[in-house]
């Protein structure tokens, strides 16, 4: 992941896979742009080469979280992504959160910096896909059937109390 921030505007670019193993530090990046300020987060996805629920969902709880700060419905862009996680996207609505544009010029700056790759501990990696597959499931109720087995399994991984 390379990262930057430019006044109100802040880019993400994926490289290699988004998945549970880098969603932590996806979400803590953008939590904190987000309490300093940010207004529009664009996602680049041209050289992602794959994208897992876990990632997806925490991109759906950026986007949700964007929109209610900014109070504006369309303020996180994901762009370049390719066919297969166009599709992926699609399956899961997330494609009515975001703006989505599958073939747009990179707005990189010129200046990005490495995002932490430092793997993130059992728990935090659980509650991280915990909270990205509830996150899913509240967005599209299409999603409840593909992932209450899996919340149900993390909770109780986590030791929480199964509904």
């Amino acid at each position: 992941m390379q990262v930057a921030r430019n006044g109100d505007l802040v880019y993400i670019q994926v490289i290699g896979r988004g998945s549970f193993q880098n969603a932590s530090h996806v979400k803590h990046f953008s939590e904190e742009v987000l309490k300093n300020g940010a207004k529009e987060i664009v996602i680049d996805l041209k050289e992602c080469t794959y994208l897992d629920s876990t990632f997806l969902g925490t991109l759906a709880g950026i986007g949700i979280k964007l929109r209610a700060a900014t109070a504006e419905a369309s303020t996180l862009q994901l762009l370049n992504a390719t066919a297969r996680n166009t599709e992926l996207i699609q399956n899961l609505g997330l494609d009515r959160l975001f703006r989505f544009e599958t073939s747009a010029p990179v707005p990189a700056p010129e200046t990005t910096e490495k995002l932490d790759g430092t793997a993130a501990g059992k728990v935090e990696t659980g509650e991280t896909m915990l909270e990205a597959h509830e996150t899913l499931m509240q967005w599209d109720a299409r999603n409840v059937a593909k992932f209450k087995d899996v919340v149900a399994y993390l909770k109780e991984d986590l030791g929480q109390t199964v509904d």
